[in-house]
């Protein structure tokens, strides 16, 4: 059977005291050469806990700098015994691991997010630049008079179909314009914010339209140092997104709960709506995507966008029966 670590140090120290006892006895009787055998035994066990240290040093010094160089492919070499030493080992792989896999998922929605927001960056710069000047002229040749006279019936269709393109074009620079808020979100103003009065004055957004709202702060005084517009525009399309879930459904059902959990503030927002398709829950934080036919695929984008530029993580939960989004804000940044 193998002796744990921890033993083989005890017994170390122990030979030690023993052998030191030992040749203070033989020293003290004149038995000088078996006292120097006996402490060249102490001096080589002494040796052998120093290099014990060491090495163990010597592993975790060569994790340390991985981790600081960002090489996070370094790991303990474990026995797989029950002895402590090798037990820890294993707990300080598996905290490697889930801090490698939590720093990739980091990177990729990082990475993702900069794509997305440079891919829509150049659409809508190339979108307006084309389309400015079909606005500009159909305006100029909409607004041209014409004497009463001259004035043909194939004039009138031509007038109307400029001002039918004027006011499309207008709708669809409209559109890109929301668009570019993903882009040009700026940081954000921190301040202490009241979570409590801030739930209790949007709880008037649903009660026109017949649905139960009920919400939760836990503590009840719990403030979030964040940006105040930023949160409440988060919310509202979070509140909106639920109302028009709900539309249809018999009793429909809003809870907003916010809590402290340990240093971040965990706010859900829960209805009992429609749900999201299995298929489409990977992709409700796409710019562009929306499961509506009227969406804009806006709403869910900036709701990201927002709890990012809060260092903070949003997550959707849903069924047939209901919905949770789940939002994550550090108490501070």
């Amino acid at each position: 059977m193998k002796i744990k670590s921890k033993h083989i140090f005890f017994l170390k120290i122990a030979v030690i005291v023993l052998l030191s006892l030992g040749g203070a006895w033989l020293f003290w009787n004149g038995f000088y050469f078996s006292t120097l055998f006996i402490l060249i035994g102490i001096v080589a066990i002494a040796v052998s806990l120093y290099y014990d240290r060491k090495k163990l040093i010597e592993r975790m010094g060569r994790m340390i700098g991985g981790i600081r160089n960002a090489d996070y492919t370094t790991h303990f070499n474990t026995y797989h015994s029950n002895d402590e030493l090798d037990r820890l080992m294993e707990e300080m792989n598996e905290a490697l691991e889930m801090f490698r896999t939590r720093t990739q998922d980091s990177m990729v929605e990082e990475a993702e997010n900069k794509a997305w927001q440079k891919l829509i960056s150049v659409l809508t710069h190339e979108i307006m630049n084309s389309i400015a000047p079909i606005i500009s002229l159909s305006e100029t040749l909409a607004e041209r008079e014409v004497d009463k006279e001259n004035e043909t019936e194939e004039y009138k269709i031509m007038k109307q179909a400029l001002e039918t393109i004027h006011r499309r074009s207008r709708g669809l620079l409209s559109f890109v314009e929301n668009y570019r808020k993903l882009t040009r979100l700026p940081q954000p103003t921190l301040q202490p914010i009241a979570l409590k009065p801030m739930l209790t004055s949007l709880q008037q957004l649903t009660s026109p339209n017949g649905i139960d709202f009920s919400y939760e702060v836990y503590p009840e005084q719990l403030i979030l140092n964040a940006d105040k517009g930023m949160v409440e525009q988060l919310l509202l399309n979070l509140l909106k997104n639920a109302m028009e879930a709900c539309e249809g459904i018999k009793e429909p059902k809003i809870e907003v709960r916010a809590e402290k959990i340990g240093d971040n503030v965990r706010i859900t927002v829960s209805d009992n709506g429609q749900g999201i398709l299995p298929e489409a829950q990977d992709k409700i934080f796409i710019p562009f995507y929306s499961t509506k036919s009227h969406g804009s695929g806006i709403g869910l984008s900036l709701c990201r966008q927002i709890v990012i530029r809060h260092r903070g993580k949003i997550s959707a939960n849903s069924d047939h029966k209901s919905t949770h989004f789940k939002i994550e804000l550090p108490l501070s940044i």
